[in-house]
């Protein structure tokens, strides 16, 4: 691990926590829509890497819609079904009398919406559980489990890793580290238990601590098999040491709406 990398986690981390636990939660809004912009941005940017045009603009306007949203309904029922309805029509009609030719709107359309979808859709779920009663609490659960996640299959991985995890996706992952990952995780997740959110129980602690290891790992993939399609090694360059918004956000992704809906379902 690079000291680069590291003295950077060294700032950003104290400052997202002062955001996350101090702070109104207007501000992890506000911070979030800047997030999810930027990470549309690197988003759009691998996909003309590809030779493809999205409608940058107007799926950073939806993007930012959509993480408000969020913001304003927290935990109760979202009204993300009539922002992502409006999306749709809206990406469609764009195309639609964009002085664009008609050749390649199938792909641009498509690529435009994946991009909401993908990065503002599942962003918005961390401004969500932010949100609701005890978020602050929950949402910094979920960022040491996945914390302590990739810590652990990091190390793990490189003193002991022989197996390929899914080499064609991730070369340097393996299913040791993964082994590695999801036990720091339940051991997070059970001292969490003890000083963080005393009300999870036992069982609900280490089941949640492997299934979003589990699931932080899967979004790590997913966004490496999108850097792999379109040819780049880092989603972006933003933060040191660590790459690109997406880079760091990957396992995040796919880690909140799972720890949303156990929550709306406890």
């Amino acid at each position: 691990m690079s000291g680069t990398r590291v003295a950077t986690s060294v700032v950003l981390i104290p400052l997202l926590f002062i955001i996350v636990w101090v702070l109104p939660p207007i501000y992890f809004a506000g911070l979030a829509v800047v997030a999810a912009v930027v990470g549309l941005q690197e988003f759009y940017g691998m996909v003309k890497a590809r030779g493809l045009k999205p409608l940058e603009t107007i799926g950073f306007l939806l993007g930012a819609v959509l993480i408000l949203e969020f913001s304003r309904t927290g935990m109760q029922r979202l009204g993300y079904d009539l922002v992502l309805t409006f999306s749709v029509l809206a990406v469609l009609c764009a195309r639609l009398f964009s002085r664009r030719p008609v050749e390649g709107a199938l792909e641009e359309i498509a690529v435009t919406l994946l991009g909401v979808l993908y990065v503002a859709l599942l962003f918005g779920f961390q401004v969500a559980i932010h949100r609701g009663s005890q978020g602050k609490y929950w949402l910094m659960f979920m960022y040491l489990v996945i914390w302590a996640s990739d810590t652990g299959a990091y190390y793990v991985g490189s003193a002991f890793g022989k197996h390929r995890l899914y080499e064609k996706i991730s070369p340097k992952k393996s299913v040791e580290g993964l082994a590695g990952g999801v036990a720091a995780s339940v051991l997070v997740a059970v001292l969490c238990k003890l000083w963080l959110v005393k009300g999870l129980g036992w069982g609900p602690a280490i089941a949640l601590g492997a299934v979003l290891a589990l699931v932080g790992t899967v979004g790590d993939l997913a966004e490496s098999l999108l850097k792999r399609s379109a040819g780049v090694k880092d989603s972006g360059a933003l933060i040191p040491g660590h790459g690109g918004i997406l880079d760091r956000m990957d396992s995040m992704l796919f880690a909140a709406p799972v720890l949303y809906y156990y929550l709306k379902m406890r």
